[in-house]
């Protein structure tokens, strides 16, 4: 049996994606020293997804953490190592994520109607459709019970 949900948000870059969700409860950044360049592993210590692969996974936390390298370290991940998320989903997308997503040409969403911490669980599955920047985006988690 399956559980649908659906929420609707802000799109902040747009797209369309659809993958498992990676949950982080704190804060995180794309930077080579929070997010491996070349395999993807979250490295920061005590992250809830220390050790995991972000690669084409639909990435949720809170807010970014860290400096502006971690647009350009996004980037790199989605389009030169090919170890990026497929999409994120913020509390609030910081605009350094904004400009990383832009480049990466990932979808990155926020401002849903209910808390995307709180709702979404790591394993879920997650579809976006982010049409426009600034619109409103449809996010539809499924879940085995």
């Amino acid at each position: 049996m399956e559980q649908k949900i659906v929420l609707t948000g802000i799109a902040r870059s747009k797209g369309k994606a659809a993958g498992q969700a990676l949950v982080n409860r704190q804060r995180m950044g794309w930077a080579f020293n929070h997010v491996g360049n070349e395999d993807g592993i979250v490295l920061v210590p005590g992250a809830d997804i220390q050790g995991e692969c972000v690669t084409n996974k639909i990435v949720v936390y809170p807010t970014v953490l860290g400096s502006t390298s971690g647009a350009i370290s996004l980037y790199f991940k989605c389009k030169e190592s090919m170890h990026g998320p497929a999409a994120i989903i913020c509390q609030k997308v910081h605009d350094i994520d904004i400009s990383g997503a832009i480049a990466g040409e990932i979808p990155a969403v926020d401002g849903l109607d209910q808390d995307p911490i709180t709702t979404i669980k790591t394993g879920d599955w997650v579809e976006i459709d982010a049409p426009k920047v600034g619109q409103k985006a449809t996010v539809t988690i499924t879940r085995k019970q």
